[in-house]
């Protein structure tokens, strides 16, 4: 019975017909493998070689040996192929799971710096709210999310990417666009557009116009601030979103205005707490900074 290292030494000299080549393809010195080559004959009980002028011509044992072992060192070289392909994360799958919002802003510029690093990776791609993301980390359903100031829970690792300012996304033909920037009074007359009651977003905007010593009082409320950058884009109203959001609008139909008093918001990466990240997922993350940091290079880290 031979080994692999036994088989693929005698192909190695099957193909150069000399140990000095065969030696120096598979990275052995040339006594070594002379020695191999008597060994196998001396366990397989008949001649692999015959040396005529220094060269080693194959009999039609050795010839039979090297034909049959083809398809064996084929799919030896797949297995090695794909573990050199998991070490540097060439293959494999990473699901995502992400809010609608940033789905549409974020998670298509971190593809376009992710794929090509990653050709064989197979991508899955979930939209749901907050609360059903953060369920699918904790069953294990999706390896990670990208939310905007997630609730805190004790099964989730969340990982800060970047901090904005929100911003104020009016219509391009608004008078507001002349501000240099917007405040909840430049806001009172106008049609305001925001997130539902109870979420972290409209209780952040919310606060804001409490320390502006404003009301604040939404006439239209969207569940995904996507929809409310859709509706600006209709010239409906006015709307206080990260500018992530706002920037995925169509530039041509909306105006985007730093807001005050500023209103802090970061992006996360929600990961399972006792599931450490995979190499697959940690790539992924570092293309995620690097896309947020490219989009927006004037924020600090």
């Amino acid at each position: 019975m031979l080994n692999l290292r036994q088989l693929e030494i005698l192909r190695a000299v099957m193909r150069l017909r000399t140990t000095v080549g065969a030696a120096r393809e598979i990275g052995m010195s040339q006594p070594s493998v002379s020695n191999a080559i008597k060994n196998m004959e001396s366990h397989l009980g008949f001649r692999l070689f015959h040396r005529v002028n220094n060269r080693l011509i194959p009999t039609e044992e050795a010839t039979s040996l090297f034909l049959d072992s083809e398809p064996l060192f084929l799919m030896f070289q797949g297995i090695r192929q794909k573990a050199g392909d998991l070490r540097t994360s060439r293959i494999g799958r990473v699901r995502l799971t992400t809010t609608a919002e940033l789905s549409e802003s974020l998670v298509p510029a971190i593809l376009r710096r992710f794929v090509p690093h990653h050709p064989g990776v197979a991508i899955s791609i979930e939209t749901r709210p907050m609360i059903e993301m953060l369920d699918a980390l904790e069953a294990g359903i999706t390896h990670l999310g990208l939310v905007m100031e997630p609730d805190p829970r004790p099964g989730i690792e969340t990982r800060p990417l970047r901090q904005f300012d929100m911003a104020c996304v009016l219509p391009k033909g608004s008078p507001l666009v002349a501000l240099p920037f917007v405040t909840p009074q430049d806001l009172q007359d106008i049609t305001l557009i925001a997130a539902p009651a109870g979420s972290r977003v409209h209780n952040l905007v919310a606060d804001a116009f409490r320390r502006a010593k404003q009301p604040f009082a939404p006439s239209i409320e969207v569940r995904f601030m996507n929809t409310g950058v859709s509706l600006v884009e209709q010239g409906i109203g006015a709307t206080v979103v990260d500018p992530l959001t706002a920037a995925a609008g169509a530039a041509e139909r909306i105006a985007i205005r730093p807001f005050r008093p500023a209103i802090p918001i970061t992006v996360h990466a929600a990961l399972a707490r006792d599931k450490p990240p995979s190499r697959l997922v940690q790539s992924f993350l570092r293309h995620a900074g690097e896309a947020v940091r490219e989009a927006f290079p004037e924020v600090p880290a």
